[in-house]
């Protein structure tokens, strides 16, 4: 099922599959932010990623002597949320743990996602509880993507995004999915990344303990922009599938297994941990134009 939501400037919608944004539109002119998720390149549009971050080696993890398999990126993109608060302006979907979950993931929780309308984009705000005997561990994360409309006179390259402060970062070097131990120079007291061809060919950029805390994704060509605050959140990550017109922007708690992991879930780089009824909150506010 599909909830929408609008206020008159903005309108968005939600799907149960994964509380899934669909669409963000800027309604006097009637413009799509979102992605349009064509299959030939990238079939969704916003998954969520819990309760884990990226890919896990061998696709397993351990938990107190017991193997547990995992799917990159966790299960909840693939679960069915349920609404459980709906008004004019906002809208919150849970997911709780489950005979299924348990099989992937032994822990017990509630996972709330909330969208929130505002006079000029949205709020998508997360809470974690754990509801397990002991010690919980988690990532949890964003990937949505944006939209870079192209015609005659604009170009995938004439995109870019933004920082609010200037830079100096490196990013991750990866080894196929998985993160490798060193880092290479990337931005040299700048706050600019221009969206070239070829700048996601070797999948996505990933930045750790940015200054910034607010990106904006803009063209040279026009006036539309996208902005993305991701206040908090140790990771934020770039990405699209090469030769599609659309970016991701992703804020994690969490990070894909680097290459020498072990795959212990309580030594994993990035993961989150609560103790029981203790909860975790985290918010990303898009704003567009």
């Amino acid at each position: 099922m599909e909830y929408s939501l609008n206020n008159g400037k903005i309108s968005i919608s939600i799907i149960e599959k994964g509380a899934e944004l669909r669409s963000l539109k800027k309604i006097d002119i009637d413009e799509e932010y979102m992605w349009e998720a064509d299959p030939k390149y990238w079939g969704k549009k916003s998954p969520v990623l819990f309760p884990f971050v990226g890919e896990i080696k061998n696709g397993k993890y351990t938990y107190k002597g017991k193997e547990y398999e995992m799917i990159k990126h966790g299960f909840a993109r693939d679960c069915k949320f349920e609404m459980i608060e709906k008004s004019d302006k906002m809208i919150t979907f849970l997911l709780e743990s489950n005979k299924e979950t348990k099989k992937m993931y032994p822990f017990d929780f509630e996972f709330y996602i909330k969208y929130i309308l505002t006079n000029d984009g949205v709020d998508i705000q997360y809470k974690v509880i754990n509801k397990t005997a002991g010690e919980m561990y988690f990532s949890i994360g964003g990937h949505p993507a944006f939209s870079t409309p192209t015609n005659e006179n604009i170009r995938y390259e004439d995109y870019y995004l933004e920082f609010n402060k200037n830079e100096n970062q490196k990013i991750y070097m990866l080894d196929g999915a998985f993160v490798g131990e060193e880092k290479k120079d990337f931005l040299n007291n700048e706050n600019k990344i221009l969206l070239k061809k070829n700048i996601f060919d070797n999948d996505a950029l990933i930045f750790e303990n940015l200054t910034s805390n607010i990106v904006t994704l803009k063209n040279t060509k026009n006036t539309r922009q996208l902005e993305l605050d991701f206040t908090g959140f140790p990771y934020l990550a770039f990405w699209a599938v090469p030769g599609a017109s659309y970016v991701c922007i992703e804020p994690w708690y969490g990070i894909a297994d680097f290459v020498k992991a072990n795959n212990k879930i309580e030594e994993k780089k990035g993961m989150q941990r609560l103790g029981k009824d203790e909860k975790f909150e985290s918010k990303i506010e898009i704003k567009i134009s």
